[in-house]
């Protein structure tokens, strides 16, 4: 019997709050004349960007995918094995496991970060490899390589972001080693 009762007497203060309210006044336009002798309002825009700057490029000119090609085109490459040309921007994961957890610190699995070039929108992780092969294949930051592999938005552990992410197979002529 209680709770109803205090249902009630809420919605009540409810309309009785909202009944005390004033209305915002209203302002009749005619006490706002229009001048006709003001000059016209000068608007000063841009110009409009050149369709060509919607154009997405999906390759280079040796007909490797480009990074931004690759993730525009998302829907055409995703689970297939592609051949994308990108700048190493950061390699991950370059660090010893076991020395980690002995220092209590996260050694995250390698992997690298690449784009078109170091002013792209849109950066792509690559990975399924090892340091070693890292070593091997003397990958370095800032040069440009021919990434092969299937374009996927999961493996290894990692999750994508919107882009994907490229499950490596080879970089230039040398192949991951299977296993």
């Amino acid at each position: 019997m209680r709770t109803p009762l205090v249902a009630l007497l809420f919605a009540g203060a409810l309309l009785t709050m909202s009944a005390c309210q004033e209305e915002a006044p209203s302002v009749p336009a005619d006490e706002f004349p229009i001048d006709e002798n003001l000059p016209p309002a000068v608007v000063d825009l841009p110009a409009p960007p050149p369709a060509s700057a919607f154009e997405i490029n999906e390759k280079n000119e040796d007909d490797t995918l480009r990074v931004e090609g690759l993730v525009g085109y998302r829907d055409r490459h995703m689970d297939k094995e592609v051949v994308v040309r990108g700048v190493v921007m950061e390699i991950k994961g370059d660090c010893d496991p076991k020395r980690a957890r002995q220092r209590g610190e996260s050694c995250p699995q390698p992997h690298l970060l690449i784009r078109d070039d170091a002013d792209a929108r849109h950066e792509m992780m690559v990975v399924g490899y090892t340091n070693d092969f890292i070593k091997k294949a003397r990958v370095r930051e800032g040069e440009s390589y021919a990434f092969k592999g299937v374009y996927q938005r999961m493996a290894e552990g990692f999750v994508s972001s919107e882009n994907g992410l490229l499950k490596l197979e080879a970089i230039d002529d040398n192949e991951v080693p299977k296993g």
